[in-house]
């Protein structure tokens, strides 16, 4: 399961989402799909429950998606934004 660190800080700024790392300081600004997946990082989903949630709402190859999400889903670790 994918969660949201504790210490992480979130912001809406100009109709996008900012999350900032307490420890790191990295942030990343969400919008679009970025966003959906961050959305979806509540501690009950995984990576494949992600990528078959936006399978289902976007148009898009499946395999296409799930590229896209564990890429994003490894940057927001290795920002230390989430754990696993």
């Amino acid at each position: 399961m994918l969660i949201r660190r504790d210490d992480v800080l979130e912001a809406e700024v100009d109709g996008e989402r900012v999350v900032m790392s307490g420890r790191s300081y990295t942030y990343f600004g969400l919008v679009g799909t970025g966003l959906a997946v961050w959305q979806r990082i509540d501690g009950t989903a995984n990576v494949d429950d992600i990528v078959a949630a936006l399978a289902e709402e976007y148009d898009a190859d499946r395999s296409q998606i799930d590229a896209d999400v564990v890429e994003f889903v490894s940057a927001l670790e290795a920002a230390q934004l989430i754990e696993t």
